[in-house]
């Protein structure tokens, strides 16, 4: 009788096993810049000149700026994970909020048949303030807001009392004042996604696709 013990894992399988080993990390993968950096420091090596050869605190230097670079290039795919995740919940984060009212920054409106709520803010008073409404044609509509004092103004679009026929209108907001107030306007909030560019977009009704930087603040549903 034979009392050999044999192994768990028998031909193809023990090879298998071994095969599924982790392999050891690359520390400087090929084509990385500390790669590319260390093969430019040893071709320097072997092509110096034998009776000029280079200093040794030129290694050093040489070196530390090869650490440096490979550090900086560390930091600089932690940074792009860290935005990856970041804008991955955000848009989580948005995405549960499709449906709700939201005010937004916009220098442009979508007008239909509906009135269109809209606020800006004034950092001082002025004695006229006026809301002009570019249409595609080129011809200009104003809404007198008259006086207004330092702070917040709500006001509203009307189609049918100031003759708005459907379509989309530049807008922009006269004070006598040298800076032009930044105009806010009320919308659903209809999607959010993740740009080419990796920056946060949404699709508000009326308003369209802007940053997620635009949007001022959420009203519910």
């Amino acid at each position: 009788m034979s009392n050999s013990i044999q192994s768990p894992y028998s031909g193809n399988d023990a090879a298998g096993a071994r095969g599924s080993e982790t392999p050891a990390p690359n520390v400087n993968p090929e084509g990385s810049p500390a790669d590319l950096f260390a093969k430019l420091l040893d071709a320097q090596i072997r092509n110096q000149n034998p009776l000029e050869p280079m200093d040794s605190s030129q290694f050093v230097t040489q070196l530390m700026m090869m650490q440096q670079t490979q550090a900086m290039n560390d930091v600089a795919v932690l940074t792009n994970q860290n935005l990856a995740t970041t804008s991955s919940m955000l848009v989580v984060a948005l995405g549960s909020q499709v449906g709700a009212a939201v005010m937004a920054k916009a220098d442009s409106i979508e007008i239909g048949d509906e009135k269109v709520k809209g606020r800006l803010a004034l950092e001082n008073g002025a004695s006229k303030v006026t809301v002009v409404l570019t249409g595609p044609d080129g011809e200009q509509h104003r809404i007198d807001l008259g006086e207004q004092p330092k702070g917040d103004v709500n006001f509203e679009i009307d189609p049918q009392k100031h003759g708005l026929p459907p379509g989309k209108y530049k807008v922009k907001v006269e004070t006598g004042a040298k800076t032009e107030p930044a105009v806010e306007f009320r919308g659903t909030l209809e999607g959010v996604r993740v740009a080419a560019d990796g920056k946060v977009r949404v699709r508000v009704a009326g308003i369209g696709e802007i940053d997620v930087a635009s949007i001022t603040s959420f009203m519910g549903r």
